[in-house]
């Protein structure tokens, strides 16, 4: 797949409450940068170079002023988390066939995992990067009572980058009532789209709460 027919959207127009404070935490300092700058890094890294970066509205004029890297540009969020993707899509060339969906608060993804899940969606049309659970699942209905235990074996965690051709994507924002919606890959699969696992890593943590900051520091600083 050649590197200009393959773009990113990474989103970062989550207001982060779950992790509190004034300052969403895509935007707070990770090694000297914002968290959502090591996605860009990476990849670039990996070789894509249409990337679109999604922002809360407030942020935006700022981002655009500050940013001269070309192929990196940035668009306003949207109020659900798919309004962002939809106004990364419409953002990205034309060109770009195959495109890979990213959280920004994952700032430790690997290039080598985004090349994976690019080639990956180039052969099936829709690739999930995850890893297999290391606990054992129980479903409760109620949250008071156990009612069954599903065998962690064919359990997988579900990570970013989510990888599309831009045709399979694009068809299933448009064919599925998106409310509800928390990854893209659910929303290809509930189109009637097969979607491939490709091995993620653990260290791709999502920051949630403070201690996943820290954590994320600690980790990149043995990267490097």
């Amino acid at each position: 797949m050649k590197a200009r027919s393959t773009g990113a959207i990474i989103v970062a127009a989550g207001s982060g409450a779950r992790f509190g404070g004034k300052v969403p935490k895509q935007f707070l300092a990770l090694c000297g940068k914002p968290v959502f700058y090591w996605s860009i890094k990476a990849f670039q890294k990996a070789g894509v170079r249409d990337i679109v970066v999604v922002v809360p509205r407030l942020y935006l004029p700022k981002l655009i002023k500050q940013e001269k890297t070309p192929g990196v540009r940035f668009v306003a969020g949207g109020k659900e988390r798919y309004h962002s993707v939809q106004n990364g899509l419409s953002a990205l060339p034309k060109n770009v066939k195959i495109v890979a969906i990213h959280d920004g608060a994952r700032p430790l993804i690997r290039p080598s995992v985004i090349k994976s899940s690019i080639v990956s969606a180039a052969k099936s049309g829709a690739a999930l990067v995850a890893v297999l659970s290391k606990d054992t699942v129980k479903l409760s209905k109620n949250g008071a009572r156990v009612d069954a235990t599903t065998p962690r074996a064919s359990v997988w965690l579900a990570q970013t980058p989510q990888a599309f051709k831009r045709s399979i994507i694009e068809k299933a924002y448009s064919a599925i009532n998106l409310a509800g919606i928390t990854d893209d890959a659910q929303a290809a699969e509930l189109a009637g789209y097969p979607v491939s696992i490709v091995q993620g890593s653990y260290n791709n943590l999502k920051i949630t709460h403070p201690l996943d900051l820290k954590l994320a520091e600690i980790l990149m600083k043995e990267k490097d």
